[in-house]
């Protein structure tokens, strides 16, 4: 069973000559927990050489030591035994040698389970800063729990214990705010929330809506993220109740943060996904913004370029099982810019001018297909073919940027593949034609897209004279007419 143990500097004992009956400042905290039925268990005291070897005059004509005095004559008056004090020795004054030896003296003696009090009373400034570390050290590293965090004033000659719990509980708000946005999880600040009871629906629709933002960016859920931030944004303008704790402190901090931080998230409105990309790779999420990439990235391109399949592409997309109900752009990408260009076989072979495939047999990487990703030359060449061949329809004026559009997903999808098939056998296949799968090369790449989406934004689609134009949320029906 865990132990009550409290924390704290030794303050020097200095009698008032105008005081007949003087306590120490310490004593006071100490009577605050047996009070609050919080006996200490064991008590960490850091004791410096005036503490331990100065003598001062008690209130009793007695001379002896500040230790002397809180282990001999307080102690005992508590009904606290003299060996639950435990002495650790500092200088006067510490450098950072010396904080670093004492704090490593106070981790040593504290176990799992137990739960700290922590008594700012004593000690110069940087001793508070020092005893507030070593509590918060010792939550992440041994889950131990700070319960209360305590000074205590003398006012004539009487100590006034004030408890500022909730000003220490500031800090798991910081590192919940850091957490999120940091890694996208919001379960610390839930456990805020509640750790402080709070009821305000306000903040607790807040926090739903930034839950539901975790969890659907954690579970790649791509197609739901613009909803939650419109969420988000809408329940950041909403003020919450007045309130006598740090409530209003709380919001107001996370509404300044995360207006910051997701400014141009909440901006982008509909075209929201270069931020969203940046914002997943400068938070290490490499997964999410892939499948951000694979799933939006196509009806992006078609938005600011015009490229759509001519009635004879339209009819091969239509006939393919798996595109059925899926809007026309994302098999325009798959196929064209990833996957047609490798069938050198059946009807499309005539098309075909570069094998990508890096598989030979059903037999490497487990079965998966694995391809490269195209060269400029290589892109520029499939493209001359299919538009020669009658599959697809653009507007010459943006050619190149579309060539760009198609190197880059090519990178994306190997991206995936790779992340996503990973093992031992691949390895067979690592040549100068698989992508360096770490998460440099990746957060580079990512980088360079982001900045290839930020570049065509500004671009509309421009439809040649005579050409139908199809919306770019067309879904394709199998089996559907030639347009």
């Amino acid at each position: 069973m865990g132990r009550n143990v409290l924390l704290l500097y030794m303050s020097i004992f200095n009698k008032n000559p105008k005081i007949q009956t003087q306590t120490q400042t310490n004593e006071g905290a100490v009577r605050y927990l047996i009070e609050e039925g919080e006996t200490p268990d064991c008590i960490l005291a850091l004791c410096s050489e005036r503490v331990r070897k100065e003598a001062k005059e008690m209130p009793d004509g007695s001379t002896r030591t500040t230790l002397e005095y809180f282990r001999d004559s307080f102690l005992p008056k508590v009904h606290i035994p003299a060996e639950r004090l435990v002495v650790i020795e500092v200088p006067d004054s510490m450098d950072e040698e010396t904080q670093f030896q004492a704090i490593s003296q106070l981790l040593e003696k504290i176990e799992k389970e137990d739960t700290l009090f922590v008594d700012l009373s004593g000690g110069m400034r940087d001793v508070a800063m020092l005893l507030v570390i070593a509590a918060r050290c010792m939550r992440d590293l041994r889950d131990v729990k700070t319960r209360r965090v305590i000074y205590a004033e003398l006012r004539g000659g009487e100590p006034v214990v004030r408890d500022r719990t909730q000003l220490y509980g500031l800090f798991d708000f910081i590192t919940a705010m850091d957490q999120f946005f940091s890694t996208g999880t919001a379960q610390k600040l839930e456990d805020y929330l509640l750790s402080e009871g709070e009821k305000d629906p306000v903040l607790h629709t807040l926090l739903t809506r930034i839950n539901q933002f975790s969890e659907d960016l954690a579970l790649c859920r791509v197609r739901k993220l613009n909803d939650d931030l419109n969420q988000i944004d809408q329940a950041l303008k909403e003020t919450p109740e007045k309130s006598q704790n740090l409530t209003d402190l709380f919001f107001q901090m996370l509404k300044d943060r995360f207006s910051t931080e997701f400014a141009e998230l909440l901006s982008s409105g509909e075209k929201a996904l270069p931020a969203l990309v940046s914002w997943c790779a400068g938070h290490g999420m490499y997964q999410q913004a892939l499948t951000l990439l694979c799933e939006q990235m196509p009806e992006y391109v078609c938005q600011h370029l015009f490229v759509q399949p001519t009635p004879k592409g339209w009819d091969y997309l239509a006939d393919q099982k798996q595109n059925k109900g899926k809007p026309w752009v994302y098999p325009l990408f798959h196929f064209h810019f990833c996957r047609l260009a490798l069938l050198q076989k059946g009807r499309w072979k005539e098309v075909c001018t570069t094998n990508l495939c890096l598989t030979k047999s059903k037999d490497d990487a487990g079965g998966n297909m694995l391809f490269r990703v195209a060269n400029d030359e290589e892109m520029h060449k499939y493209l001359n073919r299919v538009l020669g061949s009658d599959q697809l329809v653009i507007d010459p004026a943006i050619r190149p940027q579309l060539e760009q559009a198609a190197l880059h997903y090519q990178y994306v999808m190997q991206y995936r593949n790779q992340i996503n098939h990973a093992s031992a056998n691949d390895l067979g296949l690592q040549s100068k034609h698989v992508l360096p799968l770490d998460t440099e090369h990746i957060k580079e790449t990512l980088q360079k897209i982001t900045a290839y989406l930020n570049e065509i934004r500004p671009l509309k689609r421009n439809v040649p004279q005579d050409i139908e134009e199809i919306p770019v949320d067309a879904a394709i029906p199998a089996g559907t007419p030639a347009r």
